[in-house]
């Protein structure tokens, strides 16, 4: 509807009578989907616009521009709602005219004909939009320009005009990716500045982990001459970068020797995070972590995949393990299953009953790791458990403790 501009009836009058058959009456209007308080418009129509024509409006027309119009279709109608015509209409173009609606999200409009005479109408529409007579007008009145040339019409106008869209937005792409291309480019830069300023200060991090959160501690050891401010500016700068250096695909030979490199940062820099989360860390929070801290060097999940298949290889301090049920993790080669399990064990026969909530939040571990090794221990028979509607609860074993007791008596 923010096509739609008033006019003065005294100026529309001449051009509408001079097209005296073509008029409809009766006709609601839709922005888009939704009705609006145009309910019972009188509809003329001419070579060149369509002209809407109310009672309540006594001086002034609504109009629209028949080259507005890019197709006409019509909506079949059902018991519930009647037959609909279908304008679609080009992008909104702002110009200086008194409007009915000053912005509208719709890019089509709907008449609705409880008069009758839908046909008609859009024939006589598709009629006119063939002939393009407000072409042919601005042909004759251009004497210093000639008018630009027209697309066809009818479908052969409608894919051309498409087509010109679509190598619009493509140009609008490249451009985006360039502008993405000279940002990247620009963080690269203040990476190596980054790594040339962390050789003049050396920051060191303490972890010491609370009840309630971490405290951190930062000791210094400045060189040359820079100020209390520009330390703590540097040191934001460094702690905020994550991968200073991240490993990439174009610097390395073969795709072998990309994921080998690449296993190394990553052990490297999980290493601390998985220590301090008790040894494992479902593989989905380990990619989305590396991501995070390798900026616009992203990964994709396969290359990330590969490169933990090939840490057990290379004898680094983690390595990828795979449960039973099919979740995948990252783990201190030094942390194993078993132990995991037994420290759950002696937590479950001190507190008698536990959830995978618990466990996860007493060895700082992802629930979704914490379930796991409690299906495993009831696998094998340490634990049992009772699922209810209050949620799921793991008890020990006690068949299986009284069990062995039983078997060791009798021995």
């Amino acid at each position: 509807m923010d096509r739609f501009y008033f006019k003065d009836k005294n100026d529309c009058s001449k051009e509408i009578t001079s097209y005296p058959h073509t008029t409809w009456k009766g006709v609601r209007l839709y922005d888009g989907d939704s009705k609006t308080e145009y309910k019972s418009e009188i509809v003329y129509l001419t070579p060149s616009h369509l002209y809407f024509s109310s009672k309540d409006r006594t001086t002034m027309n609504m109009v629209l521009d028949l080259k507005c119009i890019v197709l006409v279709e019509e909506e079949e109608g059902n018991i519930l709602r009647s037959s609909k015509i279908i304008l679609h209409l080009l992008p909104y173009v702002c110009e200086q005219h008194s409007k009915p609606y000053a912005r509208s999200s719709a890019s089509f409009i709907k008449l609705a004909f409880s008069d009758g005479g839908l046909s008609s109408f859009k024939n006589s529409v598709q009629k006119a939009l063939l002939e393009r007579a407000w072409e042919k007008n601005t042909e004759n009145s251009s004497t210093s320009h000639p008018a630009p040339m027209a697309f066809r019409s009818g479908i052969v106008g409608i894919e051309r005009r498409l087509q010109e869209k679509v190598e619009n937005n493509s140009s609008s792409i490249q451009v985006a990716f360039q502008d993405m291309k000279n940002l990247i480019d620009m963080a690269k830069d203040m990476v190596q500045l980054a790594s040339v300023m962390s050789s003049k200060i050396k920051v060191c991090i303490f972890l010491f982990a609370t009840s309630d959160c971490y405290l951190i501690f930062l000791s210094q050891d400045r060189h040359g001459d820079i100020s209390d401010d520009e330390t703590v500016k540097f040191k934001s700068y460094l702690l905020s970068l994550g991968i200073e250096d991240p490993v990439t695909r174009n610097a390395c030979s073969s795709s072998d020797v990309f994921c080998q490199h690449l296993a190394k940062e990553i052990a490297t820099f999980l290493l601390t995070p998985i220590s301090d989360s008790g040894g494992f860390m479902s593989l989905s929070d380990a990619y989305c972590r590396v991501n995070r801290a390798r900026g616009f060097e992203l990964l994709s999940p396969e290359d990330f995949f590969q490169a933990c298949n090939y840490m057990e290889q290379l004898n680094l301090p983690l390595t990828c393990r795979k449960f039973e049920s099919g979740v995948l993790v990252l783990q201190l080669q030094s942390q194993t299953n078993s132990q995991l399990e037994k420290n759950t064990e002696t937590l479950l026969q001190a507190r008698q009953k536990l959830t995978a909530f618990e466990v996860s939040q007493e060895f700082g571990i992802s629930i979704v790791l914490a379930a796991e090794c409690l299906y495993t221990m009831e696998r094998k028979g340490v634990v049992c458990r009772d699922d209810t509607v209050r949620g799921l609860m793991f008890y020990p074993n006690e068949f299986s403790s009284r069990t062995q007791i039983i078997r060791a008596s009798l021995a």
